[in-house]
C-alpha cells in the first residue's frame, strides 16, 4: 500500500512522502519533497493497520479451504500551507483529501491484485467503504507561518487467503 500510494505512483497533488507507520518526528522539507520550487503546500501520509479480522468463506477438508482476512487501514493525512491564508490551506486539503479518495477508488485493488482482493469497497454491500475525517486548519509554531491540516482516511482492505 505504502508504494501504490507513493508520490512516484500516483498522481495525488500536494504529496510529499507516504510512510508505513507514524513517525516520531517528520522534518518539514519531507512534506514537499518532489514538489516544484515555490510551491507552499505539501502533504504526508502515516499508513498503518489498526485492526485485522479473518471470516472463514470456503470449506476444503483438513488442508485446504480459504478465508477472508479484513485489515482496517489507516492514513493520517498532515497537509502543511506556508499561504497567507489558513482559507487557502483548507482549499489545498480539500484538493489533496478529494485525490487520494479517487485514487483508491480508481483500482480496487491497490495494484497488487494478487494480494488484494479490494480496498475501497467496505466488506459487504451497504457498508462503509472509505471513511474522511478532516479538521480545520490551525496555524503551527513554526520558523515561518505554516498552517496545518489534520485528517484522518479509513478503508478495509480485503485479502483471500488460501489455507
Amino acid at each position: 500500500m505504502q508504494a501504490y500510494l507513493a508520490p512516484g505512483n500516483s498522481a495525488i497533488p500536494f504529496l510529499g512522502n507516504v510512510y508505513a507507520h507514524p513517525a516520531k518526528f517528520t522534518p518539514e522539507g519531507e512534506f514537499y519533497d518532489g514538489q516544484d520550487p515555490g510551491h507552499s503546500t505539501g502533504a504526508v501520509i502515516y499508513l498503518y493497520i489498526s485492526e485485522q479480522v479473518e471470516h472463514r468463506i470456503a470449506l476444503g477438508g483438513p488442508h485446504s479451504g480459504e478465508k477472508a482476512v479484513e485489515y482496517m487501514i489507516h492514513m493520517d493525512c498532515f497537509i502543511r500551507s506556508q499561504g497567507q491564508r489558513t482559507e487557502d490551506a483548507g482549499a489545498d486539503s480539500d484538493t489533496f483529501l478529494d485525490a487520494l479518495v479517487s485514487f483508491i477508488r480508481a483500482d480496487r485493488n491497490a495494484g497488487n491484485p494478487s494480494v488484494i482482493f479490494q480496498w475501497g469497497e467496505g466488506t459487504f454491500p451497504g457498508g462503509a467503504d472509505i471513511q474522511v475525517d478532516a479538521l480545520y486548519p490551525r496555524p503551527v509554531r513554526a520558523g515561518n507561518q505554516v498552517s496545518q491540516v489534520f485528517a484522518s482516511v479509513r478503508t478495509k482492505v480485503v485479502e483471500i487467503v488460501k489455507t
